[in-house]
């Protein structure tokens, strides 16, 4: 047996679920994709020197799993204007619709997934 029901029956075989396995995947994406964007509030209080390769790497790593999901969020709703600096909330949005986003995975997952798979 090949393709998708081989990698289902493997899974099984193991002890795992595919409701686990799935459940398992969402929550993995979701805690890489929160703690990118709070490395990206943390980066984003240090300065930018162009001295340390390291920094400036994990700089743009950051940036290239942030920026896709941030992007279009600061393109509706730009940063507040508090006194001498902005404010932007584009992380605080992201965090919350990603929560919102992972648990109606992770329901649908256990209501309609779960019954079918075991």
């Amino acid at each position: 047996m090949t393709g998708v029901g081989s990698i289902l029956t493997l899974a099984q075989l193991f002890g795992f679920s595919v409701a686990e396995v799935l459940a398992n995947i969402v929550n993995y994406v979701y805690y890489i994709l929160f703690g990118a964007i709070l490395a990206s509030i943390v980066i984003s209080f240090i300065p930018r020197y162009p001295s340390s390769g390291f920094f400036q790497a994990v700089y743009d790593a950051v940036r290239a799993i942030v920026n896709p999901i941030l992007g279009p969020i600061r393109s509706v709703i730009p940063p507040l204007r508090i006194g001498g600096f902005g404010l932007d909330l584009s992380p605080i949005i992201a965090i919350i619709g990603l929560n919102i986003a992972s648990g109606l995975l992770l329901i649908v997952i256990n209501q309609f997934i779960r019954p079918i798979t075991g």
